[in-house]
């Protein structure tokens, strides 16, 4: 594993970027020179360096290398699983540290004593939102569940509440604007997306992302898996149990 949750959560934008453009481009970044590789993600070779050193690499050599031998592991002959499954591989692989752990600790403390707790979100992150509202009733949590960010959220919100947003890109207009009309009703607030330094993220009081890769089909339909944004929903409603 080059790059664990702690390194993601880490990282600036400009990193995030060096970092999409590294885990998409694995195969041909493994033989680029630290200026072909600073060119291909618009920095300087100075901000590689200092990229690399944060991810404990003494230089870029040692970090190009490193990066050859993980590609070399997957090239080996046995069944390589898709790419899809991989990529849920290496968040899986990040969620199994203390780190994440802590992270999740943290939501549970702020919305342990929240009553009640609403889930928000729009179209696919709407679906979501809905199984996560079920599933926190089931464990005996109140829960509610949202898929309509127009709603007037200033009737009813309050500051003994808990949201939860669930936003695959964290810039969804509507579900921003609904979030910040439970913040200023003084609710607490919990993001949940796949991009990283979403608007949405920087919003609320706590945020999870996942970081892999966004998938758009069909002209702009949003396939990105929501198995990391399921995962993180159920820790959060047995932690809170």
């Amino acid at each position: 594993m080059m790059f664990s949750f702690e390194d993601i959560q880490r990282f600036n934008d400009t990193e995030t970027g060096i970092y999409r453009y590294v885990i998409a481009h694995a195969e041909s970044v493994a033989y680029m020179t630290i200026r072909e590789l600073a060119s291909a993600t618009f920095v300087s070779p100075s901000t590689i360096l200092r990229w690399c050193d944060k991810l404990g690499y003494p230089g870029y050599t040692e970090f190009r290398n490193a990066l050859r031998e993980v590609n070399k592991k997957r090239t080996e002959p046995r069944l390589e699983p898709r790419q899809d499954l991989h990529d849920l591989a290496l968040f899986f692989d990040r969620a199994n540290s203390p780190a994440f752990e802590e992270h999740l600790d943290m939501a549970v403390r702020l919305i342990g004593d929240a009553e009640p707790i609403v889930f928000i979100g729009e179209g696919s992150s709407g679906v979501i939102a809905e199984y996560g509202a079920r599933l926190f009733a089931n464990l005996g949590i109140f829960a509610i569940g949202m898929t309509d960010a127009f709603y007037p959220v200033s009737a009813y919100a309050r500051d003994h509440m808990a949201v939860i947003a669930v936003s695959e890109s964290g810039e969804t207009s509507k579900l921003v604007k609904a979030v910040e009309a439970f913040r200023a009703a003084g609710s607490v607030t919990l993001g949940v997306t796949n991009s990283v330094h979403s608007t949405l993220g920087r919003l609320c009081d706590w945020s999870f992302s996942a970081g892999l890769p966004s998938q758009r089909v069909n002209g702009g339909y949003n396939a990105t898996t929501q198995v990391p944004a399921l995962f993180v929903i159920e820790s959060l409603g047995r932690r809170l149990r």
